[in-house]
């Protein structure tokens, strides 16, 4: 069977969303791998002061940049269909953390519940925009 220019160009265009999501990987693969490599053992899993300042810092600015960079060039290779998805599961996400936490600081205030955690509300994020992708992207 005789190749298709378009099926050329989408199997190009999905090699490089790979390449994006794999060097994103690799990134936050090397990170990880100096946290735990740098984290105090004495210290609690998600202990304050349990890594040296230095790799806080660069941890920091390598997830600013590349999540900046990997979000702009996905952009770039995703067609109308994906773009609105991606923009409803980031609308999604970002409402339960807008709701989540004033919710949660109220509750805390009248004694009802612990202190807001950070932790908990970014994962909150996370698993939501995982399950509104899945929604949008399978259903």
């Amino acid at each position: 069977m005789v190749e298709q220019d378009w099926q050329a160009r989408a199997r190009q265009r999905q090699r490089r969303i790979n390449t994006v999501i794999g060097a994103l990987f690799a990134v936050g693969l090397v990170c990880g791998f100096l946290v735990g490599f740098f984290e105090d053992d004495k210290a609690g899993l998600v202990a304050p002061n349990s890594i040296p300042p230095w790799l806080a810092v660069t941890s920091a600015t390598v997830f600013i940049v590349a999540v900046s960079f990997g979000s702009w060039k996905l952009m770039k290779e995703s067609d109308e269909h994906e773009r609105v998805i991606h923009t409803k599961t980031t609308v999604i996400a970002g409402n339960v953390m807008l709701i989540g936490f004033p919710a949660w600081f109220v509750l805390w205030k009248g004694g009802l519940v612990p202190q807001p955690d950070a932790l908990w509300l970014f994962m909150a994020g996370i698993i939501s925009s995982a399950l509104a992708f899945a929604w949008y992207k399978f259903r």
